[in-house]
């Protein structure tokens, strides 16, 4: 039996295995880090959730953390964006608004490079850990701020590491397979009185500001709660919410991310489940949105399909691998893709190489830019950063800001 082969998955909340399909979500997967080749997502008929079904088991997802983590060259190697500048802050002052004693021991699981660390450090919060799988992230958010870090996944603490008066899972329990084990973990971390905040992405509102089809149900995010859908799983853990806040921060200019804040305690009531009526309409209108921004994008992809003509592809991340397998840049003559993470780079993508930027210096083909919410960011590299001419192509087949800057 392939120990990395996908299994049905039951409800992450209420463990029910009757269920609704509304997608099957499909990748081209890289060569020797292909985590799946898909999913279907799926809502529970019995409490109303939203979760990918069909995956591999847990520790496939930790070694894919572990090996080819992102995290640390998505924020240049510990360079906060200005984002990060404004939400890590805020959120410490959410945290320090219900819990206003510095001296507690504070865990963030998935501290990425360190920036939150840093953030309660300024707080007043001194007696802080940090657990990540990246090795390099866990040595930059050492360096960043002189905390204790912990390179490893959830499923490598266990009650000696403890107790922590707060764990912290920003980002992160959507990324989770297997809920269970994570709230019997995060149990046995906490005394009996001890606090949980969590922020995740808000399912009840995908359809209201799509930045790209389907990148909601990415190769990361596998199980999508609602503000219901989480009081639901940590009530029937024995946590009692503190308060729960839905956010719409802007993470660049006129892009915005749709999100839940919440705090718990652990009290050891347990509540049953509330069903959630939002979810499963939330999806499918996501669903119908996305498929109709998707076929904006085929007369460029039917073109390059058409003509054959060499093309270099601009990155490999879940909207790539989605559209390999559902349109027809599949067709294409891709020669090579280019991705600025170094864990891809020397991979095959669809056949064909995965370059570092600076590769592109021996290259002469069009790029095409398969992103939509980091268009004008890659347009501006390739013009201003590398100083390269080649043709500029983007998926909606309009010219890219810094292309026309330019031309």
């Amino acid at each position: 039996m392939n120990p990395s082969a996908p299994v049905a998955r039951h409800c992450p909340v209420c463990g029910s295995s009757s269920k609704s399909a509304i997608y099957s979500q499909h990748f081209s997967g890289l060569s020797g880090a292909a985590l799946f080749e898909g999913y279907d997502v799926v809502v529970c008929n019995d409490c109303g959730l939203g979760y990918a079904d069909g995956l591999p088991p847990q520790e496939a997802f930790n070694s894919y953390y572990r090996d080819l983590s992102k995290y640390e060259s998505a924020n240049n190697y510990g360079a906060l964006a200005p984002y990060d500048l404004i939400r890590f802050p805020e959120t410490v002052g959410l945290i320090a608004g219900a819990i206003p004693d510095r001296a507690v021991r504070v865990l963030e699981i998935g501290c990425s490079t360190g920036g939150l660390l840093q953030a309660l450090q300024a707080g007043g919060y001194k007696n802080i850990v940090g657990l990540d799988p990246s090795p390099v992230c866990t040595r930059i958010a050492r360096e960043r701020c002189g905390a204790e870090t912990i390179t490893g996944s959830l499923s490598d603490l266990r009650p000696e590491n403890g107790p922590f008066d707060v764990i912290i899972l920003g980002s992160v329990l959507e990324h989770l397979r297997d809920t269970e084990e994570t709230m019997n973990i995060l149990k046995s971390l906490l005394p009996p009185t001890g606090y949980l905040y969590l922020e995740v992405p808000d399912a009840s509102r995908f359809s209201e500001h799509t930045q790209a089809p389907f990148q909601e149900f990415s190769l990361e995010h596998i199980t999508y709660f609602s503000p219901r859908s989480l009081d639901n799983l940590l009530g029937a853990n024995g946590f009692t919410p503190v308060f729960s806040h839905q956010g719409t921060p802007e993470t660049r200019p006129g892009v915005f991310s749709f999100e839940i804040k919440a705090l718990y305690r652990m009290t050891g009531k347990i509540s049953s489940p509330v069903r959630d009526v939002v979810t499963g309409p939330s999806l499918t209108a996501y669903v119908e949105k996305c498929r109709s921004m998707e076929r904006g994008l085929s007369p460029v992809l039917d073109g390059l399909a058409e003509s054959r003509r060499p093309i270099v592809v601009w990155g490999v991340g879940t909207q790539t691998q989605h559209l390999l397998s559902s349109s027809r840049l599949r067709d294409a003559n891709i020669v090579a893709f280019v991705d600025s993470n170094p864990n891809y780079q020397g991979r095959t993508l669809h056949g064909a190489p995965v370059l570092a930027p600076a590769a592109l210096a021996s290259h002469s083909e069009p790029i095409l830019i398969s992103s939509l919410q980091f268009e004008a960011e890659i347009a501006e590299q390739i013009r201003n950063g590398l100083g390269l001419k080649n043709e500029i192509i983007t998926l909606r087949g309009t010219p890219a800001a810094a292309a026309r800057n330019d031309a």
